[in-house]
């Protein structure tokens, strides 16, 4: 007896969530590569942990000036540290859409469906937006 068949799958959808796969599990991996790396002492911390347990409950921008560390994409600077690396597996995370959603585009340009291609385009264009930080106020 055959299994019955499930519903059909879009092209795009299938391209979508492969790309969304391959990126989430390359930004998992980066992730425990970086976690692991911090736990075994493979890179020095930005922070020692030590002074962890005293930093952690201050407000935000004084942790930001007793660490040395700046606001927003300022982490980057310091990503060669093994506390620090754990936020570029994140920010890997949080960006896999992104890929996802230019990997689609094309099927809805060949398919001549403009309102698709520039949705996709649109949420790639504010998702670059918000993490540029360009519309963060400064206090």
């Amino acid at each position: 007896m055959n299994a019955p068949a499930g519903p059909a799958v879009a092209p795009e959808q299938e391209r979508y969530a492969r790309v969304l796969g391959w990126g989430t599990q390359f930004g998992f991996a980066f992730l425990v590569v970086g976690f692991l790396s911090y736990i075994f002492g493979l890179m020095p911390p930005h922070v020692p942990m030590e002074r962890l347990p005293e930093l952690w409950n201050r407000p935000a921008a004084e942790f930001l000036r007793e660490t040395g560390m700046r606001a927003g994409w300022g982490w980057l600077k310091f990503a060669h540290r093994g506390d620090v690396l754990n936020t570029a597996g994140l920010a890997l995370l949080a960006s896999c859409s992104v890929p996802s959603l230019l990997a689609v585009a094309p099927i809805f340009h060949a398919r001549r469906d403009r309102v698709y291609v520039a949705i996709c385009i649109l949420e790639v264009a504010i998702i670059a937006l918000a993490a540029s930080g360009i519309l963060v106020t400064k206090h």
